[in-house]
């Protein structure tokens, strides 16, 4: 697991080699590159350990929670994100940030509902649906946006992940230092 380094034009100019829609997360298997989380999970789900619960109704939520992920949490801490990036603090558009912030906020309480009597969003282990929703949760706290403590499952939650060997060797360094610090 690599960060990009967009300063560095080589490395810039093998990502763009790589992935023609300019997009990350950016996964590499042999010849094999995928440029979209989506088909990644998919991909992860079918060659690795079993990510999916095996009846169609749980698969399906667990796809519902990657759509989730994407449409309500991702498109919120984008504006983050974006506006954060590569930019000097005196420079961010801090209603931006306040407005990435809320929306990635006002998503949580679904999670804390769904959290409420198990440990992880489809029962007792993790499944692709921690997969996709892991690192929008990583990325929130790298770019300053914190849980609040009234959610208390959805922090658990997160806790539980950040110490999982899977998620924390497949996360780079400077995400992995922030997820010691919050577990």
């Amino acid at each position: 697991m690599y960060s990009l380094n967009r300063s560095d034009p080589d490395v810039l100019a093998e990502w763009q080699r790589l992935s023609p829609s300019q997009t990350v997360p950016v996964m590499m298997e042999g010849d094999l590159v995928l440029t979209d989380s989506g088909p990644m999970l998919e991909y992860l789900a079918e060659t690795g350990p079993a990510l999916l619960p095996e009846s169609p109704r749980r698969r399906a939520e667990a796809r519902s929670w990657i759509v989730y992920g994407d449409r309500v949490l991702g498109r919120s801490l984008r504006e983050v994100v974006f506006e954060k990036r590569d930019k000097p603090e005196s420079e961010w558009d801090q209603d931006r940030i306040r407005k990435g912030t809320r929306g990635f906020l006002g998503g949580l309480p679904a999670l804390e509902m769904a959290l409420r009597d198990q440990n992880f969003l489809l029962g007792n282990r993790p499944t692709l649906a921690e997969c996709a929703l892991f690192p929008r949760f990583a990325l929130a706290l790298l770019n300053g946006v914190d849980m609040p403590p009234d959610f208390p499952r959805t922090r658990q939650w997160f806790c539980r992940l950040a110490t999982y060997p899977a998620f924390l060797s497949s996360s780079p360094e400077r995400v992995r230092n922030v997820l010691v610090d919050f577990a």
